[in-house]
């Protein structure tokens, strides 16, 4: 009976030992870094850092257990699966930030097991994409005299609804264009704006090119670019030819004063600055063309200067233009063309007469309105006209036969 109670008391303490032998386990992992930042990201845009967890030699073993991300849709990890650190081993993992809004967002990474539970915090923000706008939308420096010079501003303009700071470079091609103040970048916060001073100095007749801007943006082309244009400053080069045109003409040299004309109208046309100096220097050389007898060389002058410049052409332009399409027009037989041309200018000035050859009067416009109403048939119309130009003789008969001798007597003593 002793035996028997002397093993049971052993059993019992042998048990209490064992359980007093037995240690739970218990683990240190450590995450570096500490908490993960990942400041200002612009939306939709990803960003990947590194981290590490360590199991410590404070842990009594490997640690085996989860790790997963919670409390944010904003972040991922590349680890997939069970985390299994031996003592003093480190687990390398790459976190991805991704906003998907403008807003602040934060999370962390646990790892844990039933034994032990560690955790890291995250943070980002998402922020607008940089936005910017430009103006003007392209430099036109117009005329400037050769020698001279003009500047223009191009103002970059950063929106204030953008995350970030605009950062731009640029540059322009060397040549008649440059850059006053030598600066070639800018950064530009949100809200505020630069100025680009640019400089034109005319050295042709005339300048095109392109300012490049590169920026940081991504919601715009990259890089964007502003046309750059000027003309160097010709109007009294192209008065001095017209000057000499005329002058030309009036001295009966036909085919010199084309030549002078030409040369305006090739200066002239560089450019819609010089239109109405254009339009002039057609119109003289349309009279050219007319006393040199190519009619329809001249009437094609006369007709576009009126159809292209319209209301740039100078008043006494425009008389001068209409007589030349009116007598022209019947010459070639286009009489439409004549009697549109020769009602407009008689309506203007009934008594017009060329200021560069006083031979060409009102009188030459109304014989070429009588004769090419007559060549179209509208005899009675031809008539009515006749009794304005010969009211001695008038009324005029309508009948065609008596009309048109009528017709020729005048015309040949005009």
């Amino acid at each position: 009976m002793l035996r028997k109670s002397a093993f049971l008391i052993f059993s019992i303490l042998m048990a209490f030992i064992a359980c007093e032998d037995k240690v739970e386990p218990k683990f240190e992992l450590l995450f570096e870094p500490s908490e993960l930042k990942f400041g200002r990201i612009e939306t939709n845009q990803t960003v990947s850092q590194k981290i590490r967890i360590k199991n410590t030699d404070n842990s009594t073993g490997a640690f085996t257990g989860a790790v997963e991300i919670v409390d944010s849709s904003g972040f991922s990890m590349d680890f997939k699966g069970v985390l299994t650190l031996q003592k003093n081993e480190t687990k390398e993992i790459y976190i991805t930030f991704r906003p998907l809004s403008v807003s602040e967002y934060s999370g962390k990474i646990v790892a844990s097991n039933d034994h032990s539970f560690s955790e890291m915090y995250m943070y980002g923000e998402g922020a607008a994409p940089v936005s910017f706008s430009y103006s003007p939308n392209a430099l036109e420096f117009g005329l400037v005299k050769e020698g001279e010079y003009k500047d223009l501003d191009l103002t970059i303009m950063n929106s204030a609804s953008s995350g970030f700071d605009l950062e731009i470079t640029y540059s322009i091609p060397s040549g008649e264009f440059s850059i006053v103040d030598g600066v070639s970048s800018y950064v530009i916060v949100p809200g505020k704006s630069a100025v680009i001073p640019i400089r034109y100095s005319p050295a042709s007749a005339t300048a095109t090119k392109k300012i490049t801007i590169n920026h940081n943006s991504s919601a715009q082309t990259n890089p964007i670019t502003v046309v750059l244009s000027g003309i160097m400053e010709r109007t009294t080069e192209i008065n001095t030819l017209i000057s000499e045109g005329w002058a030309t003409f009036e001295n009966g040299d036909y085919s010199g004063s084309s030549l002078k004309f030409q040369q305006a109208i090739n200066l002239a046309s560089q450019h819609e600055s010089y239109d109405s100096l254009q339009s002039e220097a057609m119109v003289g050389r349309g009279w050219a063309f007319t006393f040199e007898r190519k009619y329809s060389s001249g009437h094609n002058d006369f007709s576009s200067t009126l159809n292209k410049f319209d209301n740039l052409i100078s008043g006494d332009a425009c008389l001068d233009a209409l007589a030349g399409k009116t007598i022209t027009g019947r010459l070639i037989n286009n009489y439409s063309s004549s009697i549109e041309a020769a009602i407009d200018l008689l309506d203007r000035n009934s008594k017009y007469q060329f200021s560069h050859k006083a031979s060409v009067d009102f009188k030459d416009v109304r014989m070429a309105l009588i004769q090419s109403y007559f060549n179209t048939g509208e005899f009675i119309k031809s008539a009515a006209e006749m009794d304005i130009l010969d009211p001695a003789n008038a009324p005029h008969s309508s009948d065609p036969a008596t009309l048109l001798a009528a017709i020729q007597a005048l015309s040949g003593s005009l």
